[in-house]
């Protein structure tokens, strides 16, 4: 055997957590607490360890913790399925932050792209038999959505994002979508806008009447006429936001501001009013919701409503993780607030 064979067959032979307790000289209890984050060690020893782990090249193994906890170390994520899941930047941050908790526990992830019509009577339910997984994260579930009501009875780990309910069975990491799409109006009629049309979202999710809700109770606290005419449903479409301008723009009196329920549909919306040969935001002013990445980089740059969509997922993933563990019990129900992003386009 050449000395690169022996090196590679050195470093299969695992490093044990014994092993590093007695190169620190410390038990292998101790040496275990740090390893997996839990539970009180001296800063001092801690830092010991963490740089033995490092210098032994030490990797947790898998497989012992799944026997000893008996569970898979696996957590899944349902996703809407689009033409381009990946490349979709709402979904590919929340994601981001999932991943970034998922990595720092050593649990693994387990992704299910899931169409409408793909949803049997116990999709949801089925997923949780599997014994493929100790818990599940969902985004954006429609609130009539039988399966979730399953799944919710089955009592199996499950933590919902930009979803929310009054169920206390329910957890759920969401925004103040209410406020956020307060927000956006009253920051458009301190702009100087009052003709204020509305691209809404999907009204099966809460998220998309939330953002109606709060557009409709702004304009009415603000005195401003509320034109049916302009609030347009466009389902998270944006094909149809672009489609919708000509709509707008085809009446007596067009808006002076259009309000997107999401970035993608804003940067839809500028699109098809530039090529109506108007000015963004000289002759209408266009907002988004979300922050998705390529809002800062379009012309002109979006102004948009920012949901911490990273911190986001990673809340969903710290909160499922311990539901998993039973560092606490459920209903876990938390709504984080929202920044206006001002950019070019209003």
């Amino acid at each position: 055997m050449g000395n690169s064979d022996t090196i590679a067959a050195n470093k299969i032979n695992k490093i044990t957590l014994n092993d590093i307790a007695d190169k620190t000289g410390v038990s292998a209890m101790t040496v275990s607490r740090v390893v997996s984050g839990k539970g009180i060690v001296a800063e001092s020893t801690r830092n010991k360890i963490l740089n033995a782990v490092e210098q032994m090249d030490y990797i947790p193994n898998l497989i012992a913790r799944i026997l000893s906890s008996q569970r898979t170390m696996t957590i899944g994520v349902i996703i809407p399925k689009t033409k381009q899941v990946f490349l979709d930047n709402y979904i590919a941050q929340i994601l981001s932050g999932v991943m970034t908790v998922v990595k720092q526990q050593d649990y693994r992830l387990m992704i299910y792209p899931v169409e409408e019509h793909e949803k049997s009577s116990n999709l949801y339910l089925d997923i949780a038999r599997s014994k493929l997984l100790d818990g599940l994260i969902m985004l954006k579930p429609k609130i009539n959505d039988l399966n979730l009501e399953s799944l919710i009875d089955s009592g199996f780990p499950a933590v919902l994002i930009n979803h929310r309910t009054a169920d206390q069975r329910v957890n759920f990491i969401d925004t103040r979508n209410v406020e956020g799409a307060e927000i956006a109006v009253n920051y458009l009629f301190e702009k100087g806008c009052r003709h204020i049309a509305f691209i809404s979202g999907s009204k099966e999710e809460s998220n998309g009447i939330d953002r109606l809700k709060g557009y409709e109770e702004a304009m009415s606290r603000l005195g401003l006429t509320l034109n049916p005419n302009w609030v347009i449903d466009a389902n998270f479409d944006a094909g149809r936001a672009y489609q919708a301008v000509d709509n707008l723009l085809n009446g007596q009196t067009i808006p002076d501001a259009i309000f997107c329920a999401d970035d993608y549909m804003a940067i839809a919306v500028m699109e098809r009013i530039i090529e109506r040969e108007l000015s963004v935001p000289d002759d209408i002013a266009v907002i988004g919701f979300n922050n998705i990445d390529i809002a800062k980089f379009t012309r002109p740059a979006l102004t948009t409503i920012k949901q911490p969509l990273m911190m986001i997922g990673k809340l969903a993933a710290e909160n499922l993780i311990d539901l998993i563990e039973h560092v606490q019990e459920p209903p876990i129900q938390k709504f984080l607030d929202l920044q206006l992003i001002v950019r070019e386009s209003a």
